[in-house]
């Protein structure tokens, strides 16, 4: 099945396979039997895991276990791996291993996800694993931790999410199958390509935040890799705001046929991040503490454009708190988070 390409210099081939092969049997298949199906490859990888490198490689009653090869194409515009990419493992294996008590016909949404970060990763950090236990399983409501670990053991986050069961929705036939069978397995890609990040790290140190990230949203400095990666970018910033805005695409679905709960989390992430970030002095950074996300809509290529818009609640010369709230092109709001974080010298 397609996997994403090595890097060649700052671009990547992201490729995938057509979702619509995952929504006909999901519809057919429980939880569990279908991502078994999925870590034995008798069923192709799901988009986003495609696009990120990520590997399910165990499924059981309650449990999941991915790994991920960490890389250039998910890091932030200080060189970390972005603090969405740890998200998006949390709210994979959570969800998994919440799903995997479901039976045929119903499905998981994920309603809040809570990622604690521990440790930094980076382009180099090689291969982590992200396992998925269940703690609590109701009838509508199901409790699930993860925890992400390096390539020594160590923990680098831990995270809990919270998903409701809710019936299948969708088409059980894709159309484009007169057979009633499964659509061919039609490959898909797209070319990400940034900057040189080495510039932006440069530039921090004579700079204000406020000066940075104007510089970036301007286009005088590139973009970060993540954005690229999974399609959003910086829009405008001012004293403690930030605004990013992302173009729903298929690369970023999950297994159910719309935008992988990680995509959302990411721009919280990043908006709240970056408002902290507009209060810093020249020569500072920050590291994402604590990461709450409370999901209300789902997200799909019909919602449009997506805008998130951060805000800083409360700051303070280490720790400070943003809000951020990600919004359809209604203003409806779509998911709402808040993050706790960390201002440190530039490493």
């Amino acid at each position: 099945m397609p996997d994403a390409s090595l890097n060649i210099g700052n671009a990547r081939t992201l490729r995938w396979v057509d979702p619509g092969v995952l929504a006909y049997h999901r519809h057919r298949l429980g939880g569990l039997d279908f991502f078994r199906a999925m870590a034995r490859g008798e069923i192709p990888a799901v988009p986003i895991y495609s696009v990120l490198d990520m590997r399910l490689t165990d499924v059981g009653r309650g449990y999941c276990r991915f790994e991920c090869d960490t890389g250039p194409h998910m890091v932030n515009p200080v060189g970390g791996i972005h603090g969405g990419v740890y998200a998006i493992l949390a709210d994979s294996a959570a969800g998994i291993a919440a799903q995997s008590w479901i039976e045929e016909g119903s499905v998981t949404r994920t309603v809040r996800l809570n990622v604690d970060f521990q440790r930094p990763l980076t382009a180099s950090s090689g291969t982590v694993v992200c396992e998925g236990r269940t703690a609590k399983v109701g009838r509508r409501i199901v409790l699930s931790d993860a925890t992400i670990t390096d390539r020594e053991g160590r923990e680098a986050g831990r995270a809990q999410g919270t998903f409701m069961v809710v019936p299948a929705t969708g088409p059980a036939s894709p159309s484009g199958s007169s057979s009633g069978g499964p659509p061919p397995p039609a490959g898909r890609e797209f070319l990400a390509e940034w900057g040189d990040t080495d510039a932006i790290r440069a530039a921090t140190a004579d700079r204000t935040g406020l000066e940075l990230l104007s510089m970036i949203a301007d286009g005088r400095l590139p973009a970060a890799p993540i954005g690229q990666t999974l399609g959003f970018s910086l829009e405008a910033v001012g004293d403690g705001t930030a605004t990013f805005l992302c173009a729903p695409a298929e690369r970023q679905y999950n297994p159910l046929g719309t935008v992988h709960g990680g995509v959302p989390a990411t721009l919280i992430d990043a908006a709240t991040g970056c408002a902290i970030q507009t209060k810093l002095p020249a020569g500072y950074s920050f590291s994402t503490v604590s990461l709450t996300c409370e999901f209300f809509r789902a997200i799909t290529l019909e919602t449009g454009p997506v805008r998130c818009i951060g805000r800083i609640v409360k700051h303070g010369r280490q720790i400070s708190v943003a809000d951020a709230d990600a919004v359809d092109r209604d203003g409806r709001v779509l998911v709402r988070g808040t993050a706790t974080c960390l201002a440190h010298p530039l490493r």
